[in-house]
């Protein structure tokens, strides 16, 4: 057990040295905002992460003969010190986490204002299928029969088909809900959100930076679907509009 503490903590400590290293080498090589977001989004995963291991290791399994032989005092201070160290660095990523989401909003907005726009366009999120099964708009829905507002578009694929992120931004929800089905939600820099849903599988976890184009997703038929699809939305300003008039030229 004693062992496994010093190990964890020796190996912690390693991850923290060559992350900083890795995050003033990209500073100094002059990478963007977007990069530097990604890599310190990535950061925090692996710190979240090593505090839930230290955290099962720090519970005592009394019929271990090892963890008996620790002492309490000792057992502590390994924790407390290795806890302290990881919980300080993960609170400093997280304040430059918010300074460079900050900055990429603020460059996305002076992008809009200097080409007078409402939002930034994105990119259709399903390539080389560009059919649109059921527009956006009043419908009779497939499932229920009654005329209903659909506020995306749905875009019919094979099962297992990658789903790209339109634009950059930031996994707002990644899982279950309610017809949708296995759906995701990103909310981008400019400040419009999009929508995925009835996936086969979610790749992305709530949370997590993604580029423009990243895999983001599988093409599914879950929640209340007929068929292998993707029901895109694109909500700007609080408010549903026709995705395809927010995307680039397919």
């Amino acid at each position: 057990m004693k062992k496994s503490i010093n190990l964890l903590i020796g190996t912690v400590l390693t991850l923290i040295f060559s992350v900083s290293i890795y995050i003033v080498d990209s500073y100094s090589l002059e990478k963007d905002n977007l990069e530097l977001l990604i890599l310190n989004n990535k950061y925090r995963k692996e710190l979240k992460r090593e505090i839930e291991n230290i955290n099962n290791i720090s519970k005592c399994n009394s019929d271990d003969q090892e963890c008996i032989k620790l002492s309490s005092s000792e057992k502590n201070l390994n924790y407390d010190t290795y806890k302290e160290l990881l919980l300080r660095n993960l609170e400093e990523s997280a304040i430059e986490e918010a300074k460079l989401e900050k900055i990429i909003q603020q460059e996305k907005q002076i992008e809009i204002k200097e080409n007078n726009l409402e939002f930034i366009k994105g990119q259709w999120p399903v390539k080389e299928y560009e059919e649109v099964s059921s527009p956006y708009g009043y419908r009779v829905h497939p499932i229920t029969s009654s005329l209903k507002f659909h506020r995306g578009v749905d875009i019919p694929a094979p099962e297992n088909t990658d789903i790209l992120s339109s634009d950059d931004g930031i996994v707002i929800f990644s899982g279950v809900q309610n017809g949708y089905g296995n759906v995701v939600k990103i909310k981008h820099f400019d400040g419009k959100v999009t929508i995925y849903a009835h996936n086969f599988i979610n790749i992305v976890e709530e949370g997590d930076v993604v580029r423009k184009g990243e895999l983001i997703a599988k093409v599914g038929s879950t929640g209340d679907s007929t068929g292998n699809h993707v029901h895109f939305e694109m909500i700007v300003n609080d408010k549903n509009i026709d995705p395809i008039t927010g995307i680039e030229d397919i």
